[in-house]
């Protein structure tokens, strides 16, 4: 019966026939991610018209699937669900226990992948309350992220996957974004992105950077190391692109007033 229901509720999420669902590629990467909480967690946004149907995927990876959905309205939305099972622990709580807007945090890596997820939800906010382009933060709950969707009826690329596509004023362009966006982050908003790379930076009509999971205050106490890492990526990069970059230490220097 329990196994019915599921299927029921999988049907009328990803907008499958019964003869259809479990052949379907759609069905089987969701899978990855399901479980019992995260169905309910998906009901619970589709009973409220925050989610519709979910229609594709965006990505996949070892935390995280991302997925297109379109809600009540008919808007499209990135649906970014993490796995409460196989997120590596150890990774997330080095990160959340050094962030001092994170208090308690509990051994259950399931309770600790909701308040990751609550995480990227509130870095999203900060960085565009601070004028750097990323995906509108929607809503939120246990390990579900819902997020503008950047693209049209295609996903918007990411710079990894066309550099060779681009000229080198494009590459010019692109790193002077990158650098202005590191830099209003720390000096405007005390903040680091940390994982910032040719990965995590999506080609549209403007850049758009994706992949906050990581970032975090720069009361922290990793955040020089992680300010170092994003300025020792972009620069590193986009030099070898043939763009005349700034030097790693003297710009981080710069930053944080050496």
């Amino acid at each position: 019966m329990m196994e019915d229901k599921i299927e029921r509720e999988m049907e009328e999420l990803l907008g499958l026939r019964d003869d259809k669902i479990k052949d379907s590629e759609l069905y089987k990467i969701f899978s990855e991610v399901f479980d019992k909480t995260t169905l309910e967690t998906l009901e619970y946004f589709h009973r409220r018209g925050k989610l519709e149907k979910i229609s594709g995927v965006i990505s996949t990876g070892k935390e995280a699937n991302v997925f297109r959905g379109i809600d009540r309205d008919g808007n499209a939305l990135a649906i970014k669900i993490y796995r409460t099972y196989t997120t590596e622990f150890r990774r997330v709580w080095e990160y959340l226990v050094a962030d001092p807007r994170v208090g308690y945090l509990p051994k259950d890596m399931r309770k600790l992948v909701f308040i990751w997820t609550r995480r990227e939800f509130k870095n999203l906010q900060r960085a565009i309350k601070y004028a750097v382009r990323a995906p509108e933060p929607v809503a939120f709950r246990n390990n579900v992220l819902i997020m503008e969707f950047i693209g049209d009826e295609a996903p918007a690329p990411r710079l990894k996957d066309i550099e060779k596509t681009l000229q080198r004023p494009d590459f010019e362009e692109l790193y002077n974004f990158a650098i202005k966006s590191i830099e209003r982050l720390w000096k405007r908003g005390d903040m680091v992105h940390g994982d910032l790379s040719e990965y995590n930076i999506l080609i549209w009509d403007s850049p758009v950077i994706i992949d906050w999971s990581q970032a975090t205050v720069k009361r922290n106490k990793m955040s020089r190391s992680l300010l170092y890492r994003d300025l020792r990526n972009i620069i590193n990069y986009f030099g070898r692109k043939g763009v005349k970059v700034d030097n790693l230490d003297e710009k981080f220097r710069e930053l944080v007033g050496e």
